[in-house]
């Protein structure tokens, strides 16, 4: 029998407040792994993963940045595991396994106007959701020669609940008061065939998968659920191959959103299960042992993505802050394309050097259905760099460091008057995005370098590392958009409470400092 165990406690909270920073989160996570072969062709293996966040509001801070980040800013509470067991059964040139595993995600958001707590009144946001998964899977694979055979088929039980009250304003303020529990099954088969040839050259994976489940007539029927999935390798020589792959991939909606209701009424009934076809040919050049090159043309083209009703939004371009996403009217009308080259190198010298860069040229877009125009995503950087290396000095001393650079991203500009609304500003605390102008302005580009020295001791039984981490040594500032944001000041308050309006103030927003951190490894 064999087995691991390792818990973490985070010391962010203690950092982040000595920074000044205005949230102080709390991570504590842990894991253990169990392994028996308690006969020749019998194993079992258990597994546990679990995580709790408490991440609090550093209330004492002062200054327009913080006071800006701690008026939208709820309080987060998580917790989250994962847990089971793994049987596999070996038969020669078979082998056969059956898994069971449940996961579990609590979610509580909390947010006062102001952050007082003393009046109910003051209430903005109590967020009481659960997700949870239980999964059986089994599955058998063939080793026949030059031939590899999978087959399998999964159940799961999902569950999801959500009571939450949410101040929010449309075209005038209503208080949400949300509830739902829904409860879906979900089932799935998969088979896959790989080849290899004998020399190893040549490399080919066909495979095949159908999803299904009961939230309504549109996905039980799992022949429109196929995601058929193909790869080939040939290496020419020693040194030079090229590969490429296709595939349609199909991924169920958020919780959120499948589990959205209006007076216990499911209103997203008529969602699909998201697509995206996708396919990609690379050309690789590598020494025999020192040095590889790779060059590689992607496209992926998406469909049936969510799109907001009210917004006009897909939901895939939201989420990059904070808060709920999905819990509103959609339509699976949205479609989105990305495509673009990757140059890829890594360099090594056994025992000394470890050298890995990459730069990745690439358009993200997405448009609300057939007839509009693609506008760049959120995810619409145009490139990506980044390279990192390590060198190993005697006496088990190294030393690392990594280089990140990345195109400014797009940003829709804010709704100045309906932001600047009293109503409006105390339902979120933060301005209101107009989406007519989505994505119409971009940001500058980022550059950021790490830093890190490790002294590694290697004694009989176990060993013990120290290591040194020095994040954005540069201190590098990433530039956001100017926050607008409100001064508390009500420039009109003769006038009836939905036409008051607030004096209104920019803030620049910019954030990036040395991150420091202090380590200790142990390993027996």
């Amino acid at each position: 029998m064999s087995y691991l165990v390792s818990v973490r406690q985070s010391y962010l909270q203690l950092l982040f407040n000595v920074l000044g920073l205005p949230l102080l989160p709390n991570y504590i996570d842990g894991q253990f792994k169990i392994k028996d072969r308690f006969s020749p062709t019998d194993e079992l293996t258990v597994l546990g993963l679990t995580g709790i966040d408490r991440m609090k509001l550093n209330l004492d801070l002062t200054g327009e940045d913080a006071e800006y980040i701690l008026s939208y800013l709820p309080v987060i509470e998580q917790e989250t595991f994962t847990l089971g067991p793994m049987y596999r059964h070996y038969a020669g040139k078979h082998t056969q396994s059956l898994s069971v595993s449940h996961n579990f995600l609590r979610n509580k958001n909390t947010k006062y106007l102001n952050n007082d707590e003393s009046s109910e009144d003051n209430l903005m946001l109590r967020l009481r959701s659960t997700e949870q998964k239980t999964m059986i899977k089994g599955e058998n694979k063939s080793y026949l020669g030059a031939w590899t055979i999978k087959e399998g088929a999964e159940i799961d039980y999902i569950r999801y609940q959500n009571t939450s009250f949410q101040r929010m304003y449309g075209d005038q303020l209503y208080m949400s008061n949300y509830n739902t529990d829904l409860g879906l099954w979900s089932w799935g088969a998969f088979a896959t065939a790989e080849y290899t040839t004998p020399d190893n050259r040549f490399k080919s994976a066909l495979g095949v998968r159908l999803d299904g489940n009961n939230f309504s007539k549109e996905m039980k029927q799992i022949w429109k659920n196929i995601s058929p999935r193909l790869s080939l390798s040939y290496a020419f020589t020693d040194n030079w191959s090229l590969s490429g792959s296709s595939g349609l991939y199909n991924q169920l909606p958020p919780y959120t959103a499948l589990g959205f209701k209006d007076e216990n009424v499911l209103i997203n009934e008529n969602l699909k299960y998201m697509q995206v076809a996708q396919g990609n040919i690379g050309l690789n050049w590598k020494t025999r042992n020192q040095l590889s090159i790779s060059l590689e043309g992607f496209y992926k083209k998406y469909f049936h993505v969510p799109l907001s009703v009210n917004d006009q939004i897909p939901l895939l371009c939201k989420g990059n802050d904070y808060g709920v996403i999905g819990n509103e009217p959609l339509v699976s009308t949205a479609e989105g394309q990305s495509y673009g080259l990757e140059l890829m190198g890594k360099w090594q010298i056994l025992k000394r050097l470890n050298l890995v860069s990459s730069f990745t040229l690439y358009r993200s877009e997405y448009r609300n259905n057939k007839e509009s125009e693609y506008i760049p995503s959120a995810w619409d950087n145009r490139f990506i760099f980044n390279t990192s290396g390590t060198y190993n000095f005697p006496k088990n001393w190294s030393f690392g460091a990594k280089l990140s650079c990345i195109g400014g991203a797009p940003y829709t500009p804010y709704d100045a008057d309906k932001s600047s609304l009293v109503q409006a500003w105390n339902a979120q605390g933060r301005p209101y995005y107009d989406y007519s102008r989505y994505n119409s302005e971009r940001l500058a580009g980022y550059a950021q370098l790490d830093i890190r020295v490790d002294k590694m001791f290697y004694f009989k039984r176990y060993m013990l590392g120290i290591y040194l981490d020095l994040q954005n040594v540069t201190m590098s500032k990433l530039k956001q958009q100017d926050i607008l944001m409100s001064t508390g000041v009500i420039e009109n308050p003769e006038a009836p409470i939905e036409a008051q309006r607030y004096v209104m103030k920019s803030i620049k927003q910019e954030s990036g400092t040395l991150l420091p951190t202090l380590g200790v490894t142990f390993e027996f």
